[in-house]
């Protein structure tokens, strides 16, 4: 019991002191001491905003205010390795890819100047977490999960400048994007179904630098507009050893998933 409280506590030290870019909650149920298990994770993002915190500024550019920047789409691919370390608590690692496409624009006191995108090139996608699950009473369950992803990105910049509609373009060479949540959640599990619904607290940051034009903005900082969210998702476990699980995920971003696991 001491280890299991000293491992869970620097998880969550770990996970409160960085920032990283979460993705599904998965399976409401643990998979049970010494299993493991290994899983296809598909992630899309609809929309999440962002809200601008600085900048190292050009000359000529201390006015200038950013607004409405979003993840306007995005994401992840990854494959997942858990293991079982005990009944209650399952422990996993995820390796991928991720892409994401932003937007945003640039005003002058209440005036809109510039609109820009700017898209974040397939990068690796690394990070990990763990779930904790604990039955209760006729099929439900009580449960949280934890977790951290990241991926650094190049990223190509493009600004229309209104009304003029000239665009600039350039590239950034750094474009780190990270995200953590905490979920806890309550399941039903009803024959070979699993529902749950629950709520989180996720932080997203993007580090976006080295631009290839200097005239450009450089080491700007973006962090989620929005940190309480909710979900739900549906499990379905079948043949004993495979399971599937869809997903959707509101508020804080707007975003689905759909995980394939099978448990050896």
């Amino acid at each position: 019991m001491k280890r299991y409280i000293t491992f869970v506590l620097i998880v969550m030290v770990v996970m409160t002191t960085v920032h990283a870019r979460a993705s599904s909650v998965g399976s409401p149920e643990t998979q049970g001491q010494g299993k493991v298990a290994t899983a296809v994770e598909w992630d899309y993002i609809f929309d999440r905003d962002l809200d601008f915190i600085k900048a190292a500024r050009p000359s000529g550019h201390e006015n200038d205010r950013p607004l409405n920047f979003r993840i306007d789409k995005g994401y992840n691919l990854a494959g997942k390795i858990s293991y079982g370390l005990f009944k209650t608590m399952d422990i996993y690692i995820k390796l991928g890819i991720a892409n994401y496409s932003l937007k945003g624009d640039v005003f002058i006191g209440d005036t809109k100047k510039v609109e820009e995108k700017l898209l974040a090139r397939n990068a690796f996608l690394y990070g990990g977490g763990f779930k904790l699950a604990y039955e209760l009473k006729d099929g439900w369950i009580v449960g949280c999960d934890a977790q951290y992803l990241t991926s650094d990105h190049e990223l190509d910049f493009s600004a229309t400048s209104i009304p003029s509609g000239t665009v600039t373009t350039a590239k950034y060479y750094d474009c780190w994007i990270q995200e953590w949540h905490a979920a806890p959640y309550i399941a039903k599990r009803i024959s070979d179904f699993a529902l749950y619904a629950g709520g989180r607290y996720s932080d997203l940051r993007l580090s976006q630098k080295n631009p290839s034009d200097p005239r450009r903005w450089d080491n700007l900082i973006f962090d989620a507009d929005y940190n309480i969210g909710v979900f739900t998702g549906i499990d379905w476990k079948f043949r004993d050893s495979f399971k599937l699980n869809v997903e959707g995920r509101f508020v804080d971003e707007t975003a689905m998933s759909v995980v394939a696991t099978y448990i050896f």
